[in-house]
């Protein structure tokens, strides 16, 4: 896949590999789209940057189990490349998608996951019904820096909670606790009237 400059922006593959980033995406916020093969435990996405020649790695996040897509996202210049560390045990084919953060789709009425998302920021004001559960979760707000601006809600355990977005530009985030980015214990946003 291409975006309209003609930079690929769509990455599939078995084994280990490098990417860079779109030379267009690597002054904005990115948001990485991860997902495999049906049967998949998950890959880990690693940042890869070299500053003054020295090959340095950094954890991002994983893929979600199976063929869920989950979102990593990135704050600008935080890495020139990512290098997909396949599971431990994992099938098929894994598959990446590179997207301008602040371009994320719409958040729908009713949304639910078991790995970390990004959305477009609902209209302030709008009430949401929020679930995590086991390990918890949190729902934040992240500016066009990519860096979080907002904490909405958030806990280490199972709970229900409603919020109200507030009015702050950015994009509303659903990820872990402790680890951001990546599988999740089932968690669910619902728009309330």
């Amino acid at each position: 896949m291409s975006s309209g400059t003609g930079t690929r922006t769509y990455f599939s593959g078995y084994g280990e590999r490098v990417i860079p980033l779109p030379k267009e995406l690597r002054r904005r916020p990115v948001v990485i789209e991860t997902w495999g093969w049906i049967a998949s435990l998950g890959f880990e996405v690693i940042g890869v940057t070299e500053p003054r020649g020295r090959y340095t790695e950094r954890g991002l996040g994983s893929s979600g189990i199976g063929r869920e897509r989950g979102h990593i996202l990135l704050a600008p210049g935080e890495c020139e490349s990512v290098r997909i560390q396949r599971g431990w045990n994992m099938r098929g084919r894994w598959k990446i998608r590179f997207l301008d953060a602040m371009s994320v789709g719409e958040l729908p009425r009713e949304a639910k996951g078991g790995v970390s998302r990004v959305f477009q920021r609902p209209e302030p004001g709008t009430r949401l019904a929020v679930e995590f559960g086991d390990l918890g979760g949190r729902l934040a707000i992240y500016n066009e820096q990519g860096r979080c601006v907002r904490v909405l809600c958030g806990r280490s355990n199972r709970f229900r909670d409603v919020v109200v977005v507030p009015d702050a530009a950015g994009v509303l985030a659903v990820e872990g606790e402790n680890l951001k980015w990546g599988s999740m214990h089932r968690w669910s946003l619902k728009v309330q009237p």
